[in-house]
């Protein structure tokens, strides 16, 4: 199972269910309490909730860029 704190932006996954059109990959593109999702075959859009995301999560594919943080001024 895949940390939940530990999703980037652009992270593509694979889930466990297959989606109606046949994708099993999807690319992140939304994090906050729910996580928005890509299907990378049909371009459908969903909104998971992040403990269900985790339950879902077989393996990850890709890594997102890693967005630098902005020093304290």
């Amino acid at each position: 199972m895949i940390d939940p704190t530990d999703i980037r932006l652009g992270d593509v996954v694979r889930l466990r269910k297959a989606h109606p059109c046949g994708g099993t990959d999807w690319k992140v593109v939304r994090l906050g309490a729910d996580i928005g999702l890509v299907c990378l075959t049909c371009q459908r859009k969903v909104l998971i909730p992040r403990g269900q995301f985790a339950k879902q999560v077989k393996q990850q594919l890709e890594r997102g860029p890693e967005i630098p943080t902005r020093p304290n001024l």
